[in-house]
């Protein structure tokens, strides 16, 4: 398999910027990886202090044991909505960043690699 198809497949189903480390371009790697895996786990921090939030209005009493109304709370925006829209901007771009541009990477080293061969 060429090099440009391994690395976009291994960017949009490992991690972001796998693709990268399987051409030895590490500091984009790197780079593509902390900017998707920064908005990832800002996303997962987020989701788990609105659950902890829920949870302790449940078992302090102040919210009912009622799956309509805990419904409704879970699906409510956040009061930092804007940041959560951000964080899962930033998520989504830089994996699609990163499949897009390990292609590109990797089909200029698979046409290297070609001109070589034919020398």
């Amino acid at each position: 398999m060429k090099k440009a198809i391994t690395a976009s497949l291994l960017s949009a189903f490992v991690c972001p910027g796998a693709g990268h480390f399987y051409l030895k371009k590490y500091n984009i790697g790197t780079l593509i990886s902390a900017v998707s895996l920064t908005g990832l786990v800002y996303l997962l921090y987020q989701a788990v202090e609105r659950a902890r939030e829920i949870s302790d209005q449940i078992l302090s009493g102040a919210v009912p044991l009622d799956i309509e109304i805990i419904t409704r709370l879970v699906t409510q925006p956040p009061a930092n909505a804007q940041y959560v829209t951000l964080a899962t901007w930033v998520f989504i771009l830089g994996w699609a960043v990163g499949i897009f541009d390990a292609y590109r990477q990797g089909h200029a080293l698979d046409k290297k690699e070609e001109k070589a061969e034919e020398l």
